[in-house]
C-alpha cells in the first residue's frame, strides 16, 4: 500500500492568506479499512546552535525548542473501505497564520546552516487497533506577498566599494603591498528577493596579476537565549566575476542570482535572526595562491583583498 501527497501547484509555492488544494492519493493491491484519514500542516522554525557554539550555551542547550508557526488538523474522512486499485481523496488548507510569538507569524520558507522555517504536510491513514498507520509528508514553500511588507524609501540602492591594501584587515603578502592595488566599484545591498544583486567592478591598478575576482553570498544566522546569544557565519555560494588578470580600468559587470530556498527577508525576532552580506574577494597571482584554490571569504588569505557588505533583502 502507498499514500501519496499532491499539492495542485507544481511549484507549490503559496502566499497566505491562498489556500492549499491537492489530493491525497492512496495505491492498495487489496480492499483495505480505515478508522480515520487526516491532513496536518506544521509550520515551525528550528533553532540548531553549530558545535562550536555548544559549549558557549551549554546550560541552555536543552532550552532551544522548535518555534511553531501554525499546526492545523484536517479530518479528510472518519471512517470506510478502499478497494483495490488507486483512490484520490481532495483537501483543502486554508494558509492563514495567527499572531504568536514572532509577531504576525508571515516568515517564509528558508533552510539554513543553523536556522530553518519549514512548513510541511503530512497525510496519515488510521487503520485501527494493532495496524500500523500509514503515513506520507511534503514540504510547501511559503512566501510573503510583495509589497506587503514595509520597505524603506529607495530600498535599492548600491554602495561604492574601494579596496587597497589600505583597507584590508588582515595581512598581504609583502609582494602584493610593496606593488600596490586599486578596485573600485559599486554593488546593490538592498534589494528585492525577486531581483539579481547587481553592480560593477574596475581594476584600476594592480602591480601583482589577478587570479580571479569573486562574490561570495553569506549569511549570518544568530540565536538568543536568556540574554546570551551567538552568531555564526556561512557561506551559501561563490559567483565568479572574472577569471584571470583582467584589462584596467575596464568596468566588469556584476550579476548575482539570489537561490531561493536558501535566502528570505532579513528577519530579526526575539530568539533568533537572520541576515546576509556580499563579499568581493580579489585573489592574486601569488606563488603560494597556487597551492590552495579555496577563495572563501570566511578564512582570509595572504594572496586575497576582499570587502565585505551587508545586505538586506526585501520581498
Amino acid at each position: 500500500m502507498a499514500l501519496e501527497l499532491k499539492c495542485d501547484r507544481t511549484d507549490r509555492i503559496y502566499r497566505p492568506p491562498e489556500a492549499i488544494d491537492g489530493h491525497m492519493i492512496v495505491t492498495t493491491p487489496s480492499s483495505i479499512a480505515y478508522q480515520g484519514i487526516k491532513l496536518v500542516l506544521t509550520g515551525t522554525v528550528t533553532l540548531q546552535p553549530s558545535i562550536k557554539s555548544v559549549g558557549f550555551l551549554e546550560s541552555l542547550y536543552s532550552s532551544i525548542k522548535p518555534i511553531q508557526l501554525v499546526n492545523k488538523t484536517i479530518d479528510i474522512d472518519s471512517h470506510g473501505r478502499i478497494n483495490p486499485g488507486r483512490k484520490k481523496f481532495p483537501f483543502h488548507v486554508n494558509l492563514d497564520f495567527p499572531k504568536g510569538e514572532i509577531g504576525s507569524g508571515l516568515l517564509e520558507t528558508y533552510h539554513g546552516a543553523y536556522i530553518n522555517i519549514q512548513y510541511v504536510l503530512t497525510a496519515e491513514i488510521s487503520r485501527g487497533y494493532m495496524l500500523k498507520s500509514i503515513s506520507s509528508s511534503l514540504e510547501i514553500l511559503v512566501e510573503g506577498r510583495a509589497g506587503k511588507i514595509p520597505r524603506p524609501l529607495g530600498h535599492s540602492h548600491s554602495v561604492y566599494v574601494y579596496i587597497t591594501q589600505d583597507t584590508q584587515k588582515h595581512s598581504l603578502l609583502p609582494s602584493i603591498c610593496s606593488g600596490g592595488f586599486r578596485v573600485v566599484g559599486r554593488v546593490m545591498t538592498s534589494c528585492c528577493l525577486t531581483d539579481p544583486v547587481v553592480g560593477e567592478i574596475t581594476v584600476e591598478h594592480s602591480a601583482i596579476p589577478i587570479r580571479s575576482i569573486d562574490l561570495n553570498l553569506l549569511r549570518i544566522e544568530s540565536i538568543t537565549l536568556n540574554d546570551r546569544s551567538v552568531s555564526e557565519k556561512t557561506e551559501i555560494q561563490v559567483t565568479q566575476v572574472a577569471d584571470g588578470d583582467v584589462c584596467r580600468g575596464i568596468p566588469l559587470p556584476i550579476f548575482l542570482i539570489l537561490p531561493r530556498l536558501l535566502t528570505c527577508p532579513t528577519l530579526s525576532s526575539g530568539s533568533f535572526s537572520i541576515e546576509f552580506a556580499i563579499a568581493i574577494t580579489v585573489s592574486f597571482e601569488a606563488e603560494i595562491s597556487q597551492f590552495y584554490g579555496d577563495s572563501s571569504s570566511l578564512t582570509p588569505k595572504e594572496w586575497v583583498a576582499l570587502e565585505t557588505l551587508p545586505l538586506r533583502l526585501l520581498r
